[in-house]
């Protein structure tokens, strides 16, 4: 339920990133929620449907809207509430399912955006605003919250000293973060988890790529047993990324770093006992989140973090299928929906990890061996080893 790659992000071709697309299907991902869309997705599904080979179903956002100064590229800048009036009429016109927004978008635009998303039956996702506390967004009616931004500082019974401290400013958002955590309010917390069940605001909390990035120090979770299936130029980039990374923080930093990851996993539990909706997405193409793969992490992750084996799969099968409004045709294993399954060899309610124990893959009526998987592997892999036809890009987020 956050997947990059999938449309003309930079680095991408036209259709996207399509050594993706059989790594995903070999881990069972049948489908992804694609946050960083084209220009025209009615062009990017005509372009898509010519690929030839299987591919996860996409569920497809407008390219990310951001503030005056957008963080990656492609993005759009808004700077007013008619630019962000503008910019949500010609997606939902251009036929994306739905609105991204962004860290750096002005309060007013953001408003905006929530009028006209409304007017127009559209709804919209993404980061909380710098300009906008938590429980604002809620209750502006976006629809889900990625990253966990905004959360703990809503949290906290300092919410408003934190909230003056943006955490787009770098050196101060981890320390933001602690101080939110060690300032944890049950009250205020008991409040916000019921704002977000009323106005139906669920959590993507990708846990799995914040636990990257907070460990690029010691790189214990680059599971580098899979980057051969990922291209040259992209480990070259992640490594890149990884370093650059390193070589800008303190040995404090990283030590703050380490600390902050097991309180987003409480967070990620406190919610989720309280009945927020979760939803299992990793952010992959981001340094060491690997398409498929990191998914069966994220589920482990999430258990890790309170939530029943039955719970976690539930964040990755029957939710996503009623956040998109399609729990009549996907999401459990009934007559007459679509028939998209993954055979399990192991019990996931005994260990989560037996999610990896994949016997077969039905992708929309059409059955996939073991044999066929390990195929794509295979198909992967040497794919994988062959130099770079492009220049590396970059994406996260």
């Amino acid at each position: 339920m956050h997947v990059h790659g999938f449309s003309a992000e930079p680095g991408s071709t036209a259709e996207g990133k399509t050594w993706m697309y059989p790594l995903h299907l070999a881990n069972g991902v049948v489908g992804v929620r694609a946050m960083f869309g084209p220009e025209d997705a009615h062009a990017w599904r005509a372009q898509h449907a010519k690929y030839g080979k299987p591919s996860p179903s996409v569920y497809l956002a407008s390219p990310i809207i951001d503030g005056p100064n957008p963080t990656w590229p492609g993005s759009v800048a808004v700077t007013d509430a008619a630019q962000a009036r503008a910019a949500v009429d010609r997606y939902q016109a251009n036929g994306a399912d739905f609105i991204k927004v962004y860290d750096g978008v002005p309060r007013d635009a953001y408003f905006a955006i929530v009028d006209e998303a409304h007017k127009l039956g559209i709804s919209f996702v993404g980061h909380v605003p710098d300009a906008i506390k938590v429980e604002e967004a809620s209750d502006a009616g976006q629809k889900s919250i990625e990253h966990l931004t905004g959360v703990a500082v809503g949290a906290s019974s300092e919410e408003e000293a934190l909230f003056a401290m943006k955490w787009t400013q770098t050196g101060d958002f981890l320390r933001r973060d602690l101080r939110a955590d060690a300032t944890y309010d049950e009250s205020r917390a008991a409040a916000l988890f019921a704002r977000f069940i009323r106005n139906g605001t669920w959590q993507c909390p990708t846990l799995v790529v914040n636990r990257s990035y907070e460990h690029f120090d010691d790189g214990i979770f680059m599971h580098k047993e899979w980057l051969k299936y990922i291209p040259s130029d992209t480990r070259d980039l992640w490594k890149k990324m990884g370093d650059d990374t390193g070589k800008q923080r303190s040995a404090q930093y990283w030590s703050d770093a380490h600390r902050q990851f097991p309180e987003e996993l409480k967070l990620v539990g406190r919610m989720y006992r309280a009945g927020v909706g979760i939803l299992a997405g990793t952010d992959t193409y981001n340094p060491y989140v690997f398409p498929g793969f990191s998914l069966h992490e994220e589920l482990s992750l999430l258990v890790e973090a309170g939530l029943p084996p039955m719970a976690a799969l539930q964040a990755a099968t029957i939710g996503p299928a009623r956040f998109m409004g399609q729990a009549e045709r996907r999401g459990t294993v009934e007559v007459g929906k679509v028939a998209d399954l993954v055979l399990l060899d192991r019990d996931p309610l005994a260990d989560i990890h037996n999610t990896m124990s994949i016997r077969a893959v039905i992708l929309r009526g059409k059955f996939m061996s073991r044999g066929k998987l390990d195929a794509m592997l295979a198909e992967s892999e040497a794919t994988a080893a062959k130099p770079p036809s492009n220049p590396p890009g970059s994406k996260t987020n």
